[in-house]
């Protein structure tokens, strides 16, 4: 294996994904000298990384795969420290956080539709790389949340999802009919989708058996009689490891070529009370949530 130009093995090994690189390093030293080679990892590392907030990088890493396990281990803030960046360890496909302060909220006759809370049990460690804020909406009229992102700072050639992730606070009304509507996409080609909030979904045993989907009942203790939908079109949120929910509003594909325009996303609804929302995260299909 030595005897293989290292243009060769470079090639080879830049083909496969970060974790199998890694495992190639243990193959023997000849091999581990080219899987840990900037030629290698600059190759699951994104084309154009994002500026980074002042500090999210006191120490430089010396290498690139040095590099890819910091963005990969946590986020790093972009500036105005209001959108965090993450790398997926399996594919190197970025992951975007956009945080509550980001989000676009519109005013009602003058007034702020949602408020800031802070978070409990938030370390300083944890505020200097998570957000420490969320919005909650106390009662509003109308929802209506809307985030934007420029398509050149995704991957390309991948297929986002879009989650709100959000929980609800111990009062709450208005989620459980008429459901949510999402809208994720481009101008002109956007895509929407029927969203429920007051309730959630887990899988089941066996690969054959559908989700079971679950209905809050309600401060009240009444559900309407339309608030469990007959259709498989609505989407329910699932549990995150973390402790929020998260429901997905839509996905898209940013094709290769794509280097201008941006994806907008927008989360609408009736009367509510009660919504606590982090933020929004997209991240590509492949990945799994954290």
């Amino acid at each position: 294996m030595e005897r293989l130009p290292e243009e060769l093995l470079v090639h080879v090994v830049s083909l496969t994904s970060p974790p199998d690189a890694c495992r190639a390093a243990a193959v023997s030293r000849a091999f581990r000298a080219t899987a840990d080679s900037d030629a290698v990892w600059s190759f699951f590392l994104p084309r154009n990384l994002p500026r980074f907030a002042k500090g999210e990088l006191p120490c430089k890493p010396t290498s690139k795969k040095g590099l890819f396990r910091r963005l990969s281990d946590h986020p790093a803030l972009l500036p105005h420290k209001l959108v965090s960046m993450q790398l997926d360890r399996a594919t190197g496909a970025e992951r975007f956080t956009i945080s509550a302060r980001a989000l676009q909220i519109p005013r009602c006759n003058g007034l702020h539709r949602a408020r800031a809370c802070s978070l409990p049990n938030c370390s300083k460690e944890d505020k200097s790389r998570f957000f420490s804020e969320a919005a909650q909406f106390c009662r509003v009229n109308e929802l209506d949340i809307r985030a934007k992102i420029q398509r050149k700072m995704l991957s390309q050639n991948t297929t986002y999802a879009v989650y709100l992730v959000f929980k609800l606070a111990y009062v709450y009304s208005g989620f459980d009919f008429p459901h949510e509507v999402a809208s994720v996409g481009f101008a002109g080609r956007e895509s929407t989708r029927q969203v429920c909030v007051q309730g959630y979904v887990d899988d089941v045993d066996g690969a054959d058996s559908p989700p079971r989907k679950h209905i809050f009942q309600g401060c009240t203790g009444g559900l309407s009689r339309d608030a469990i939908p007959s259709r498989e079109e609505v989407h329910f949120p699932r549990e995150k490891a973390d402790g929020w929910m998260e429901v997905e509003l839509g996905e898209f594909h940013n094709e290769e070529d794509d280097d201008g325009g941006e994806v907008s996303i927008s989360f609408m609804g009736e009367s509510k009370s009660g919504l606590i929302v982090l933020g929004i995260e997209l991240r590509s299909k492949q990945q799994k949530p954290t």
